[in-house]
C-alpha cells in the first residue's frame, strides 16, 4: 500500500512538473513571437538567406567582380599612352670650362650659369592584332567566372536544401525516439500493474524498466544530433548562432509527371559550360601570343622636349619628332623560342581540357542514369515499407491488447514494439533518400530545384 502511495505521489509530482514545463514553454513561445526571436524558415526562405549571407558565396562574388572589371576595361589597350614631365637643366663639363662663361647663341648672348627649365611630352600607340585577342580572353575569363559563380550558387542551394531536409529527418527521429520512450514508459507502467496484480512475473517488470532506461541516452543523443545540425545550418545561412530557428517543411514528397521525361528537358551543365569558356579563353591567349610573336606591331609615336631660355624669354623645341615604326622579334621564329614554347603549352592545355570536357559529358550522363534508377528503386521500396509500417502498427496494437489481457508475455510485446520502431525509422530514412536523390538529379539536369518533387 505504501509503495502504491509513493508511486501515485511520484506520478502527481511528474504531472505537475510537466504542466509547469508546458506552461513555461507556452509563455516562452508567446514571448519569442512578440520579440521576433524565433525565426520560422521554409525551404525557399532558407535558400534566400544563404544567397544573401553565405560568406563563401561573397568571396566568389568578389572574384566575379574582379573578372568583370577586367573585361569591361580590356578595351583600354587600344588607347594611346601619353606622358608629361617637367625638368630643369644646367650645362656641366668634366674636362673643365672649355667655353667662355658667356657665349653668343643663335639669339644673342647666353650665360652658361643659367638653369634652363623645360617640359617633356610624349604619346604612343601600338597597333597589333594581339590586342583584339587579349580583349576576347578577358571576356572569356569573365564568362568562365560567371559560370563558376553560378556553380557555387547551385552547390550552395543544393547543400541548403539537403541539410534542411536532413534536419527534418533528425527532428522526426527525435520525436520518434521520444514517442518510443513514452511507449517504453507506458509498457513499464502496465507491467508494474500486472506484476502487482499477480498476472506477470517480477522479471517482466525488471526487463521493462531496463528497456525504458535504455531509451534515455537514445533520446539525449537524438536531441544533440538535432541541435548540432541546426548550428551547422545557421553557419551556412550566415545568421548568428544565438538566433532560434524552426524549420517549416515536410519529408513526405512525391515526384511530378515530368520525372520520366526529365532527361529530355535537361540543360547544359554548368561544368560543361565553364570548360567551354575556359577553352575559349586559352584559344584567345594562344592567338594573342602567336600574333604578338609572328605579326609585326605598328607603333605610332610622338615626343617633344621644349626648353625655355630664361635670359631671352623664348621656348626652343628642336628635339621633337613623330615616328612610325613596324617590327617584331626575329628570334620568335626559332623552334625553341619562348613564344613557341608558350604556344605549344597552350595547345597542350587546350587538348587536355577538351578531353576533360568529353569525360565530363560522359560522366554526367552516367550520373543522370544512376540517379533516375535510384529514384525508381526508392519509390518501389517505399511502397513496401509503407505496407510494413501498417502491418507493424496493427501487430503492435493486437499484441498490446493481448498483453493487457494477460494473453501475451512481455517479450512478445517488446518484439512488436521494436518491429514498429524499425519500420517507422526505415520509412523516414527512405523519404529523406528520395528527397536527396531528386535534388541530385535536378542538379545534374541543371534545372531549378523542386521541379521534379511535389508535396503529398
Amino acid at each position: 500500500m505504501a509503495i502504491l502511495l509513493i508511486m501515485k505521489t511520484k506520478h502527481l509530482f511528474l504531472t505537475a512538473l510537466i504542466l509547469a514545463v508546458l506552461t513555461s514553454a507556452g509563455t516562452q513561445k508567446t514571448f519569442a513571437q512578440e520579440v521576433g526571436a524565433l525565426q520560422v524558415l521554409t525551404i525557399d526562405a532558407a535558400v534566400q538567406l544563404a544567397m544573401e549571407n553565405n560568406l563563401g558565396l561573397k568571396r566568389s562574388a568578389i572574384d566575379l567582380g574582379t573578372r568583370k572589371r577586367l573585361a569591361d576595361r580590356s578595351w583600354n589597350s587600344l588607347l594611346p599612352t601619353v606622358g608629361v614631365g617637367a625638368m630643369v637643366s644646367h650645362p656641366t663639363s668634366i674636362t673643365g670650362e672649355i667655353v667662355p662663361r658667356q657665349t653668343m647663341g643663335p639669339h644673342g648672348l647666353q650665360d652658361r650659369d643659367v638653369w634652363t627649365p623645360g617640359l617633356s611630352l610624349s604619346a604612343g600607340l601600338n597597333l597589333s592584332t594581339s590586342v583584339i585577342e587579349n580583349i576576347r580572353k578577358a571576356q572569356a575569363d569573365y564568362e568562365a567566372g560567371l559560370l563558376s559563380y553560378e556553380a557555387v550558387q547551385q552547390e550552395l542551394e543544393l547543400a541548403v536544401r539537403k541539410l534542411f531536409y536532413q534536419i527534418l529527418l533528425l527532428d522526426a527521429n527525435r520525436k520518434l525516439t521520444i514517442q518510443n520512450f513514452e511507449s517504453a514508459q507506458s509498457r513499464y507502467e502496465q507491467t508494474v500493474a500486472l506484476v502487482r496484480a499477480g498476472q506477470a512475473p517480477r522479471l517482466d517488470e525488471l526487463s521493462a524498466r531496463v528497456d525504458m532506461e535504455n531509451m534515455r541516452p537514445i533520446v539525449i543523443s537524438a536531441e544533440i544530433f538535432y541541435e548540432n545540425a541546426l548550428d551547422s545550418f545557421k553557419t551556412i545561412l550566415g545568421i548568428p548562432a544565438e538566433t532560434a530557428i524552426k524549420l517549416d517543411g515536410d519529408l513526405s514528397i512525391g515526384i511530378t509527371r515530368d520525372f520520366f521525361s526529365a532527361r529530355t528537358d535537361s540543360n547544359e551543365s554548368l561544368e560543361v559550360s565553364r570548360l567551354l569558356a575556359s577553352i575559349r579563353s586559352m584559344e584567345a591567349q594562344r592567338n594573342s601570343v602567336r600574333n604578338s610573336a609572328y605579326i609585326p606591331t605598328l607603333r605610332l609615336a610622338w615626343n617633344s622636349m621644349p626648353l625655355f631660355n630664361r635670359q631671352h624669354q623664348y621656348w626652343n623645341d628642336s628635339n621633337g619628332a613623330f615616328t612610325i615604326s613596324l617590327g617584331f622579334n626575329v628570334d620568335n621564329f626559332l623552334p625553341w623560342s619562348n613564344a613557341k614554347t608558350q604556344i605549344d603549352t597552350l595547345n597542350d592545355n587546350i587538348r587536355a581540357t577538351e578531353v576533360l570536357l568529353d569525360e565530363t559529358v560522359r560522366n554526367r550522363e552516367n550520373r543522370i542514369s544512376q540517379h533516375m534508377r535510384t529514384v525508381e528503386r526508392i519509390l518501389e521500396s517505399m511502397e513496401a515499407i509503407k505496407l510494413n509500417v501498417e502491418l507493424a502498427q496493427s501487430t503492435y496494437e493486437m499484441v498490446e491488447d493481448a498483453y493487457r489481457r494477460g494473453a501475451a508475455d512481455y517479450q512478445r510485446l517488446r518484439a512488436a514494439g521494436d518491429g514498429l520502431e524499425q519500420a517507422n525509422n526505415r520509412l523516414l530514412q527512405e523519404q529523406f533518400n528520395l528527397v536527396a536523390a531528386l535534388l541530385d538529379l535536378e542538379k545534374e539536369l541543371n534545372i531549378p530545384f523542386g521541379t521534379l518533387s511535389k508535396g503529398e
